[in-house]
């Protein structure tokens, strides 16, 4: 009898080691975007730890991660199919915040921990319809400036003319969907009245520190390292080094501090001298002082004022409304003080989508439309 017993614990604990042998060696497939395979293993999440996070006492990582390294750039659907076959479909902006990779290959989605075999990803209907990314903007002002694209631009330069100084105005937050919405509502006459955007592609993860060094050095954070929250310099060179590297004069006005390092620029901060909660109106002011002073060959203008909104209220809330239609009116300020033939440059970093999490209503980060996909508007001023 306790033969029997220690033979059935040994068989026991040999069938617990292959269990966990199995788990340590697992192994599934994610489609790309063109459909071939994507091989995610235990080595893709040690290449990826970097970007784990600590969850109930344990490293897991964000499942985004892995469908970015398999070249997705925005879903709009997953499915997560397990090894006998059974399919479970999934919206991902309603899921993408809490899904994780685990350690032992299972994905945690909707509170499901499910062992996966292959993972289908839908894209949003606006991936096949992009004119433009973030990293074209920088080459697209060299050229513009004749002077060299950043060493690491990876983005290829739009058709524009050559223009002598350029303006880069910067409404952090705006994103493709939402420029739309308030379009329609009457909101941004004078931005709409720069021309129709370009459908503009951001960079993952879709936050303004990652996004300013992709727009900055026309590369992707895979290059100019800047990858995750938290980082705020570079090496690379951006267009503020080539423009000034050139002879020429580049100056940023940014509100009260700085999301990223602007190396080589005249920085001008706005602090909120009124006390009216915002440094929306003393950037425009300050612009409008730099302008006056004798324009630079490069003004670069942030706005915060959409994205900080759109976090406390959520997007498409009375407050957020109102901050859209008071950054079109300074953004008219500006167009109608800068000098004829300047190239002005309109973009966002990324979008904003609705939440309900404690102390905001809006969030981004994620690869879902909202958030990945902004407006990229180009023109020339002809007129005085």
């Amino acid at each position: 009898m306790a033969g029997r017993r220690v033979s059935r614990c040994i068989a026991g604990l040999l069938a617990l080691l292959l269990l966990a042998g199995c788990r340590a060696n697992w192994q599934a497939t994610v489609l790309r975007p063109d459909g071939r395979a994507f091989t995610a293993g235990p080595q893709t999440l040690r290449d990826l730890d970097a970007y784990a996070e600590e969850a109930g006492g344990r490293r897991v990582l964000p499942l985004e991660r892995v469908l970015a390294a398999a070249g997705h750039t925005s879903v709009e659907r997953l499915t997560v199919v397990e090894p006998g076959g059974a399919r479970h479909e999934f919206a991902w902006a309603a899921v993408a915040e809490e899904a994780r990779w685990l350690p032992d290959g299972r994905v945690e989605i909707d509170g499901q921990a499910l062992a996966a075999a292959q993972l289908e990803a839908e894209p949003s209907p606006l991936a096949a319809q992009v004119q433009a990314r973030l990293i074209d903007v920088a080459p697209t002002i060299a050229a513009a400036l004749g002077v060299p694209a950043p060493a690491k631009a990876t983005g290829r330069a739009l058709d524009v003319p050559r223009a002598p100084r350029v303006a880069l105005i910067f409404l952090d937050g705006l994103g493709y969907l939402r420029y739309g919405e308030a379009q329609r509502d009457g909101l941004i006459p004078n931005l709409a009245g720069l021309g129709a955007p370009l459908l503009g592609l951001t960079v993952y993860p879709p936050v303004t520190n990652v996004a300013t060094p992709s727009l900055l050095t026309g590369a992707p954070p895979a290059v100019h390292g800047a990858d995750r929250r938290g980082i705020r310099t570079t090496s690379a060179e951006t267009i503020f080094d080539t423009v000034t590297a050139a002879g020429r004069r580049a100056v940023a006005v940014e509100g009260d501090s700085l999301a990223f390092n602007l190396r080589n620029a005249d920085v001008q901060l706005s602090g909120d001298r009124d006390g009216n909660g915002s440094t929306d109106d003393n950037v425009a002011a300050n612009a409008l002082a730099a302008i006056a002073a004798g324009p630079p060959d490069l003004l670069f203008v942030h706005w915060h004022g959409i994205d900080d909104a759109g976090h406390t209220y959520g997007p498409g809330a009375p407050q957020e409304v109102a901050k859209i239609a008071e950054v079109d009116a300074a953004l008219g300020q500006i167009v109608s003080a800068l000098p004829s033939q300047t190239l002005i440059v309109v973009v966002a970093d990324h979008g904003m989508h609705l939440v309900q999490e404690e102390g905001r209503l809006g969030n981004h980060g994620h690869l879902v439309e909202r958030d990945m996909f902004v407006p990229i508007v180009i023109t020339v001023k002809h007129y005085p």
